[in-house]
């Protein structure tokens, strides 16, 4: 019990100082889907390099906002991807949206050689979560309400 309090103590560090309504806004969309938002400056998993991950368990993303030296668009990047992980699960029934047609021609190299370290299963997800989070907030919010019914 004091474990999991002190990890929950952790995980739940006050947010980026430069929090923006844009930053806002991502969170509170993903939030109306149903699954939490911690911005953690200390959660065990925030190992470095990781920026952040979606833990479906607990219907939770995990913004490990310390790995982002307070870089905020970096920071809003990475909030998108997470949540379109939960936006996959809960509203695709855990699958990909969009054709590889309209995913291919937007990943970078650099992305082409990170996804084969994802297991063949996730590599379609994880390659449209890349490509979304490119896509400008307000058409991300936009995008997330339609597709899952908000």
């Amino acid at each position: 019990m004091v474990k999991r309090f002190l990890l929950l103590a952790v995980a739940m560090a006050a947010p980026a100082a430069a929090f923006t309504p844009e930053l806002q806004g991502v969170e509170e969309t993903i939030e109306r889907i149903g699954t939490k938002v911690l911005w953690s400056m200390g959660y065990p998993e925030c190992r470095q390099g990781i920026l952040g991950f979606y833990r479906p368990s607990i219907d939770t993303v995990i913004i490990c906002q310390g790995n982002h030296r307070r870089n905020v668009a970096e920071l809003l990047s990475t909030l998108k991807h997470e949540g379109w992980h939960a936006v996959q699960r809960k509203c695709n029934n855990n699958r990909a949206a969009l054709r590889d047609d309209q995913i291919r021609p937007y990943l970078n190299r650099n992305d082409r050689v990170n996804l084969h370290r994802y297991h063949p299963k996730q590599q379609r997800a994880e390659a449209e979560a890349r490509v979304v989070e490119q896509i400008p907030t307000t058409a991300w919010i936009r995008g997330v309400k339609t597709y899952c019914d908000l």
